[in-house]
């Protein structure tokens, strides 16, 4: 049985396929981690705005009931007008 060794033309093929085969699975993994990424910049994202709005509502639900019917509350910068049934609460239980 004899051994076949590679020569000079084969060694330069596979080196050239080990060359392809590393830099699709460089540019595979690269897409991988840019989806990964940037799903995890959206979810900070949305969480963020999420304990915002949260913070916001809180702040409203505060200066209604903590803050003995307070109406004078905005929301991101807006006013808002408490609904008829809270205003007539508040005029007819204030002190």
């Amino acid at each position: 049985m004899t051994a076949s060794a590679l020569d000079v033309g084969d060694i330069t093929k596979v080196g050239i396929g080990i060359i392809v085969a590393i830099v699709v699975i460089g540019f595979l993994i690269g897409l991988l981690i840019t989806a990964i990424v940037g799903r995890i910049i959206i979810l900070v994202i949305v969480v963020g705005l999420g304990i915002f709005v949260w913070q916001q509502r809180t702040s409203i639900e505060d200066s209604i009931n903590k803050h003995k019917c307070d109406l004078n509350a905005t929301f991101f910068g807006f006013h808002v007008d408490a609904p008829k049934d809270v205003k007539h609460f508040c005029r007819t239980h204030s002190g």
